[in-house]
C-alpha cells in the first residue's frame, strides 16, 4: 500500500502539480559511455569527432542514452550529463587538483571529463565507466587506488551517490596477452569486493569465458567480448552489447521506483462543496497498488487523511477522476 503525503489547501479549489523528486545523473568515462561507433541516425551515420558526443543525447542506442530516455519517460530525470570522451583513462578522470608524482608517465587530468566536471552539475548520481584503457600496464593496485580516489571525491559532499562500472573484456592491443585479459577480470573482482553496494557489473554479461570452442580446441577469444556483443575490434561493444549494459544499470535501480500508483507528472484536486473533492490522477501501465492517501486541510486548519482507491482497470496508462467525501 502506497502512502503519498500531499497537503492541499481546499478552500481555494486547487489543481496543484505533484512532481516526484527528479534526479540529476552525471557520467564520466571513455568510449563505451560515449557510445563509440554506434549509429546516430536511421541511415547508420557514425560520429566522426569524439567531442561530438558530449551531452547531446547521441548515439541514441548507447547505454547512457537509453538510460536517459527511460528515466525521462518516467519523469524521474532532471538531467543526464554525459561527459565521457573516447580514448580517455582513469588518470584523466582524477579531480582538478590532482597531480601525479611519478613524473610524466601518466596522463594529465582532463577537466572536460573528470570527477570535478561531474560534480560541477550538482548531481545526485555519478556513474564512472573506464573499462580498460591502460589497464594492460597500470599495476592493479594503482588502478584500484585511482578508482577509490574518484569514488571518494564523488561522495565527499554527502549528497552524491557514486557507482563504479566494472572493467569490460578486451582482446585488442596489449590485451592480446592472456595475462592482461585476466587482469581485467581481477580488477572486476576487486571493484565488486571494494564497492559491494556501488558497482555495476559490465564484465560478466559481455565476457566470453569458454576456454575451448570444442574439446581440445582452444578459444582464441577467451576472456574477450562475446561475438554477439562485439563491434569487431576487440575493444568496443555493438548496440546489442549496449543493451546488455543498459539492463545492468537498470538492475541497480539508481532512481528507486516504488510501486507508486501516481504519475510523477500531476495530481489535480478540486473542491466541489464543503464535504467533497474531486481528485484527478494518473496510473501507469503495470501498476500493482490498490490505493493511496492524501492529506487535506480545511480553513480551520484541520487535517485529515483521505483514502483514494485505484480502480482495477489499470492495465494501461490512464487518467482517472474520483469524487471523494472528505468531511
Amino acid at each position: 500500500m502506497a502512502k503519498v503525503c500531499i497537503l492541499f489547501l481546499l478552500w481555494a479549489g486547487l489543481c496543484l502539480p505533484l512532481f516526484a523528486q527528479k534526479k540529476t545523473i552525471a557520467v564520466i568515462g571513455s568510449s563505451t559511455a560515449a557510445g563509440f561507433h554506434l549509429p546516430i541516425d536511421d541511415q547508420g551515420q557514425i560520429m566522426e569527432d569524439q567531442d561530438d558526443n558530449l551531452d547531446n543525447g547521441l548515439p541514441p542506442n548507447s547505454w547512457v542514452n537509453r538510460l536517459r530516455v527511460y528515466y525521462d519517460g518516467l519523469h524521474l530525470l532532471n538531467e543526464l550529463d554525459n561527459f565521457a570522451i573516447w580514448g580517455q583513462n582513469i588518470y584523466q578522470a582524477m579531480p582538478d587538483d590532482y597531480h601525479y608524482v611519478g613524473g610524466d608517465t601518466r596522463d594529465d587530468v582532463d577537466g572536460r571529463n573528470n570527477i570535478s566536471k561531474a560534480l560541477s552539475v550538482n548531481p545526485d548520481i555519478i556513474l564512472v565507466n573506464f573499462p580498460s584503457n591502460n589497464y594492460d600496464f597500470y599495476p592493479i593496485d594503482e588502478t584500484m587506488a585511482r578508482i577509490h580516489d574518484i569514488y571518494d571525491a564523488a561522495i565527499a559532499n554527502g549528497h552524491t551517490v557514486c557507482y563504479i562500472c566494472t572493467t569490460q573484456p578486451r582482446t585488442s592491443e596489449g590485451f592480446a596477452i592472456l595475462d592482461n585479459r585476466t587482469n581485467l577480470k581481477t580488477i572486476r573482482d576487486r571493484i565488486v569486493a571494494d564497492f559491494p553496494n556501488h558497482y555495476i557489473d559490465f564484465y560478466t554479461p559481455l565476457v566470453d569465458d569458454q576456454v575451448e570452442t570444442s574439446p581440445g580446441v582452444p578459444n582464441d577469444n577467451y576472456l574477450g567480448i562475446k561475438a554477439e556483443f562485439s563491434l569487431g575490434d576487440g575493444t568496443h561493444v555493438n548496440e546489442a552489447g549496449h543493451g546488455v549494459l543498459y539492463n545492468a544499470v537498470l538492475a541497480k535501480n539508481l532512481v528507486p521506483i516504488a510501486n507508486l500508483p501516481l504519475a510523477v507528472g500531476k495530481i489535480g484536486v478540486k473542491r466541489i462543496d464543503d464535504t467533497h473533492i474531486t481528485v484527478t490522477f494518473t496510473v501507469y501501465e503495470g501498476n500493482t497498488e490498490k490505493e493511496f492517501f492524501i492529506w487535506v486541510k480545511d480553513k480551520a486548519g484541520n487535517t485529515k487523511s483521505v483514502r483514494v482507491v485505484i480502480p482495477d482497470k489499470t492495465k494501461t496508462t490512464q487518467t482517472i477522476t474520483e469524487t471523494i467525501q472528505i468531511y
